[in-house]
Formats: C-alpha cells, structure tokens, sequence
C-alpha cells in the first residue's frame, strides 16, 4: 500500500508521492515537499538526491 501524501504543486493529496526538497529553516521544523507524477512532467521536477544537494550522506553501517 502507498503512501497517502500531499502535493504541493496542484494542493492536493496523491497516492504515489515522490520527496522534491527538504526545507530547512531556523526558525523552525523546515518542511518536506511532495510531488505527484502529473506535476513532475508539468513542472518538470527531479526527484530528491542527497548526494547532488550538498547534505551528508550516511552509508549502512558494516559489522
């Protein structure tokens, strides 16, 4: 089952969200942005990657 989450771009809830960007603040919590895959082709919106935007990675620990 997907997640239900809410689109950003056309202000409504989608069934097949995909991460855009992390908002950060200091004045508080930030937010995340979701897009639906309609809006992604109409706005032409790539998904989140960590490595591209600057913020820290973090690998899987080995034991």
């Amino acid at each position: 089952m997907s997640a239900v989450r809410w689109c950003t771009w056309h202000q409504g809830y989608t069934g097949r969200p995909t991460l855009i960007a992390l908002i950060e603040t200091g004045s508080g919590p930030g937010a995340i942005q979701y897009a639906c895959p309609e809006c992604m082709s109409i706005y032409r919106l790539r998904p989140f990657d960590p490595v591209l935007s600057g913020c820290p990675v973090y690998g899987r620990r080995r034991t």
